[in-house]
């Protein structure tokens, strides 16, 4: 642990306070203290992306979450398929992200696109729409695509969560006259409130950290539009070869981090401890 992830962190927060010339050798470094900090903070570019990501993180999240949370319950009920449909569902998340992105960059393409070519073909355009190549719609179109990558994680845990709701609970609602309405909101979502919670975390952390998709189809652009924290960092390092800045700029990404990772483990240890004080 020490060799694979102490090191590297220590390291990066080290250059991080360090001026380096561009090149890969990074020597003679300059001190410079805050002075990394201080211009990734204050430029418009880091404000750029830190507004995509929060658009980026917020939608990705809320709506895959809602996605999948409906599909849960769905899958839940005893149906004819459900096996087979549970497995269709999960496709998008166990694919490859790598073979995704291309096949959604193949769809959104503006030529040969398959659903450019689909709108013109019922008529619904004129022309086929331009998805990547677009400033305004470019985020949309990636949001897109993360959520059709992430929602089935947000249903797996829903569903392991519907599987903790004992059925003594339901038959008792049921026998008592409690609508489907009523015994899903007094009697199946409070069992859900902490696999909601810890579903929602990884998925916020997920996004931040989600680097695939975005670079792949558009590498950050067209002009900075869809870039995030994570492939800015990754342009400014291995693009510009400015790894001071870099290693400045995912120190403050590395913290950011840590705060969900603080929230997401209250969440867990939390809910245990008031399971224990309520038994």
């Amino acid at each position: 642990m020490v060799v694979v992830v102490g090191y590297p962190i220590g390291d990066t927060v080290y250059l991080s306070f360090f001026a380096t010339p561009p090149n890969l050798a990074m020597s003679h470094r300059t001190f410079a203290g805050l002075d990394n900090y201080t211009r990734i903070l204050a430029s418009d570019a880091f404000i750029k992306a830190t507004w995509n990501t929060l658009i980026w993180t917020f939608f990705s999240t809320i709506i895959a979450f809602v996605l999948g949370f409906c599909a849960a319950l769905a899958l839940n009920r005893e149906f004819v398929g459900r096996g087979l449909l549970r497995g269709i569902l999960l496709v998008p998340y166990v694919i490859s992200a790598v073979a995704a992105a291309y096949v959604w960059r193949w769809l959104y393409h503006s030529d040969f696109g398959a659903i450019g070519a689909l709108s013109v073909a019922l008529g619904i355009t004129d022309s086929p729409i331009v998805f990547l190549d677009n400033v305004n719609t470019v985020l949309p179109s990636l949001i897109v695509v993360n959520i059709w990558k992430e929602f089935p994680f947000a249903m797996i845990m829903v569903l392991a969560g519907l599987q903790t709701v004992p059925d003594q609970l339901l038959r008792a609602a049921r026998v008592d006259g409690a609508g489907h309405w009523h015994t899903f909101w007094h009697v199946t979502f409070p069992h859900l409130r902490s696999v909601s919670t810890i579903t929602l975390l990884l998925l916020v952390v997920t996004s931040i950290n989600y680097f695939t998709i975005p670079w792949i189809m558009t590498g950050g652009g067209p002009a900075g539009a869809s870039d995030i924290w994570i492939t800015a960092i990754y342009e400014m390092a291995f693009g510009r070869l400015r790894f001071g800045p870099a290693a400045a700029y995912s120190v403050i990404l590395f913290f950011i981090l840590m705060c969900l990772s603080y929230c997401y483990v209250r969440a867990l240890t939390g809910n245990g401890g008031a399971r224990r004080r309520g038994e």
